[in-house]
């Protein structure tokens, strides 16, 4: 499995454009082949059981609030090949851009995670 995830930290003031945009892509990430595509709201950064939490690693504004974004596919050839189809796709480009009018993206985290299949 190749996985996908994106940390964002949005002003609770946008949260609900957030969500629907990030409904809509996922819609089409999931049309386009995703196996998954889901957001995910914060419920305890603080960390637990001896472990460093986000809110260590990361700052996060009392007017923000943190969602985890997960997309995943079989492998990272699987991905390369559904990224093809939606870059192609003109509501994404759309989305994209509603998306930068409420979020800074060079304060989103992302990364790459892979199982044992790593094609």
């Amino acid at each position: 499995m190749y996985t996908i995830i994106y940390i964002y930290r949005i002003k609770k003031v946008h949260e609900q454009t957030f969500l629907d945009i990030t409904e809509k892509a996922s819609e089409i990430y999931l049309a386009n082949g995703a196996l998954e595509d889901t957001i995910y709201l914060a419920d305890a950064l603080h960390g637990q059981h001896g472990c460093t939490g986000l809110m260590s690693i990361i700052d996060v504004a009392e007017d923000e609030a943190v969602y985890l974004g997960q997309s995943v596919f079989r492998n990272k050839s699987h991905y390369e090949d559904v990224m093809k189809q939606v870059n192609q796709d003109e509501e994404i480009s759309r989305l994209y851009d509603e998306m930068t009018k409420i979020i800074d993206f060079t304060r989103v985290i992302s990364a790459t995670f892979t199982t044992g299949d790593r094609k």
